[in-house]
């Protein structure tokens, strides 16, 4: 089992609907408003390495209003 924090960009004004839309994601485990450079904080799992790359890609990169956003892979989970 893979964990990371995705950081994600929101471009709409509508943050609120982008994490909801995101939670909706079966991977995603929780959603958190930021401040700074990004928008939201995803704390996500996947099986292997392979499936994050899709989940970063094809699920969370086609949520309304996302241009942008970057993986944190968690490198002292148990």
């Amino acid at each position: 089992m893979v964990k990371a924090y995705v950081l994600v960009a929101i471009e709409s004004e509508d943050v609120n609907k982008a994490a909801r839309e995101m939670t909706d994601i079966d991977e995603v485990e929780n959603v958190h408003l930021i401040y700074g450079e990004y928008d939201l904080i995803a704390l996500v799992k996947s099986k292997n390495l392979i499936g994050l790359k899709e989940l970063a890609l094809s699920k969370i990169g086609k949520v309304k209003g996302v241009i942008k956003t970057s993986t944190l892979i968690i490198a002292d989970e148990d």
